[in-house]
Parts: structure tokens; C-alpha cells; sequence
């Protein structure tokens, strides 16, 4: 009975230190209205102040990169007046998986930061 204890007690203690987590794609509706001007600026500012690349930029579309040491990670940012959309695009040493969906977890650290600064810049331009 011990050794099936101490087993599945090292079994716990190995899956909880794995890096990869299912990809987190932020689909964000802003509590402010605001014009679609105002939300591309908001988007932009977060992207320039996390140190993102901008890559391309049309109507309501923004392709960024960013590079950390030996990780890249590249999304593509959908918006309106009322909600933006950061979604998984292509990467680079993160781990990815298509097949089980799943990247390193600094990834999705990473775009929950930009989502929050994003959302703080769209409430500052309701302000203005």
C-alpha cells in the first residue's frame, strides 16, 4: 500500500510541473465604448509597451511578434468599438502542440498581460 501511495504522490508531483497548458486565446468584450480609432490606439500602445512587433496592420487586424530570449510566439489581434480577440498564430521553441492544442505556459502568461493592458488602455481612452 505504500508504494502505491508514494506512486500516485509522484505521479501528482510530475504532472504538476509540466509547462505546457491548453492555449489561451483572449476573446475580451470591453466594458467601454469606445470608437474603433480609439481601440486600435489602446491595442497598439499595449502591444509597443509589452514589446510586441508589430507585423501588419489593416482594419480591424493586427498581426504582432514577440521575442524573449530563444521563444517567439506570433498572434493575430481581431477588434471593434466593443471587443478584441488575441488568438494563437504561430511560434517558435514554446512547445506547441496542435494535436493536444497545448503551449508552454510562459505563452499564455504573456498574452494575459498584453489583454490587460489592452483593457486598461481602452478605459483610458473612455476617460479621455
Amino acid at each position: 500500500m505504500k508504494n502505491v501511495t508514494f506512486s500516485l504522490l509522484m505521479l501528482f508531483a510530475v504532472a504538476g510541473c509540466s509547462t505546457s497548458q491548453p492555449i489561451y486565446n483572449a476573446n475580451t468584450t470591453v466594458p467601454v465604448t469606445i470608437s474603433n480609432d480609439a481601440m486600435e490606439k489602446a491595442i497598439v500602445e499595449a502591444l509597443l509597451f509589452k514589446r510586441w512587433k508589430i507585423l501588419s496592420q489593416s482594419e480591424g487586424k493586427i498581426v504582432a511578434g514577440i521575442e524573449v530570449r530563444t521563444h517567439y510566439a506570433e498572434v493575430e489581434i481581431t477588434f471593434d468599438a466593443n471587443k478584441y480577440e488575441i488568438n494563437y498564430k504561430d511560434s517558435n521553441n514554446l512547445d506547441h502542440s496542435s494535436a493536444r492544442n497545448k503551449i508552454h505556459r510562459n505563452y499564455n502568461k504573456w498574452i494575459k498581460l498584453l489583454a490587460t493592458e489592452i483593457d486598461r488602455n481602452a478605459y483610458m481612452a473612455k476617460s479621455q
